[in-house]
């Protein structure tokens, strides 16, 4: 069986009534992205407006606004997956329009008030993106510990529903569009890994996973192919989400006690940092890529989407973090291959 990064749709737990999503004022959308083309419309950010975001960020954020405007700055992004609120300040103009801010693998930033005031006192948009922290918005309540004007969060990057979006913010209108067409295609994906991992043909899958990559492609039209927002509203606002979120918490203990042992690497996140947040994915940071890859290769033989993050756009390639960061997905047999890989090197 491939391991995915969301796990087995099977295990998801459908309740018999209405969880507290429902009471939420969501927009949805297939992907993250298309969120964020609306809110530069809806806010008319034009060709003139620089953009804030950090420099360890997936290409299809940066391919987003490339279309409206190329005036993208980028602030740093440490070891600890954390940013400096003085570099973030001094990058500030009479032109910035809009910062972004990203959850790390399901841990929720911080932002402090300083940086905070400096940026409404400068009429700047701060867009949350949530996209790895469905869960961790879930278990918070969906509480704001500072004052976004737009939060975007993708679904499936926590669930295993391959698609989805929510967004909460002013839209000039209310979006609810959900591609079935993109969630079939993507079942399809998933489903030929199965068969591939049945008939040992693993070596196949994502050959150029240890190989730093890079786009410059362009977002693509969403509003093609049948709409199934209606049905996906009705599953997500019935999934069990505090069993789920119980058993993520549990097995991240697991995965702490693992590492915590562990010389090779260690986790980026201590327990203290994940607090009552829920990871999308456990990251592990490593000295070297070498080390990395060993890992990385090992877990992908045998049948398990550890993975590298992200994807970079040709504007902002840095390999400072890619190159050390792994991620591993949340589940009991990837602790068992680890314990597997760890004898190994005993």
């Amino acid at each position: 069986m491939f391991i995915s990064r969301e796990g087995p749709i099977l295990k998801m737990l459908v309740g018999g009534s209405e969880n507290r999503l429902v009471e939420q004022d969501f927009s949805y959308f297939t992907y993250s992205r298309e969120a964020l083309i609306e809110i530069l419309h809806s806010n008319r950010v034009a060709t003139d407006d620089e953009i804030l975001l950090p420099n360890y960020l997936c290409s299809t954020v940066i391919e987003s606004f490339i279309p409206t405007t190329k005036n993208i700055k980028y602030y740093k992004i440490d070891d600890n997956l954390c940013f400096d609120n003085s570099e973030i300040i001094s990058l500030i103009t009479d032109k910035t329009k809009l910062i972004i801010f990203v959850d790390y693998f399901g841990v929720q930033v911080r932002v402090d008030d300083e940086l905070e005031l400096a940026l409404k006192a400068n009429d700047i948009l701060i867009v949350k993106d949530a996209a790895h922290s469905f869960l961790s918005l879930v278990n918070d309540g969906f509480n704001k510990d500072y004052d976004y004007d737009y939060l975007i969060s993708s679904i499936y990057k926590n669930l295993p529903l391959q698609v989805g979006c929510i967004a909460i913010g002013k839209f000039n209108r209310k979006f609810e569009f959900i591609n079935f067409s993109i969630l079939v295609k993507r079942y399809g994906v998933l489903f030929l890994k199965n068969i591939l991992c049945s008939f040992g043909l693993q070596k196949n899958i994502n050959r150029g996973i240890s190989e730093i990559s890079i786009s410059d492609s362009g977002p693509v039209s969403y509003f093609y192919g049948p709409n199934i927002a209606i049905f996906y509203k009705e599953l997500l606002c019935r999934l069990n989400l505090k069993q789920i979120i119980s058993e993520k918490q549990d097995i991240f203990r697991k995965f702490n006690r693992f590492f915590c042992n562990n010389l090779g690497c260690h986790s980026v996140f201590t327990q203290k940092r994940v607090g009552n947040n829920i990871l999308q994915a456990y990251p592990i940071i490593f000295s070297n890529q070498s080390d990395r890859d060993e890992m990385l290769n090992f877990l992908r033989n045998n049948c398990i989407d550890a993975y590298t993050w992200p994807t970079f756009h040709k504007t902002n390639c840095d390999d400072f973090l890619w190159s050390r960061i792994l991620l591993l997905p949340l589940d009991e047999k990837v602790l068992k291959a680890l314990h597997n890989f760890s004898s190994l090197k005993e």
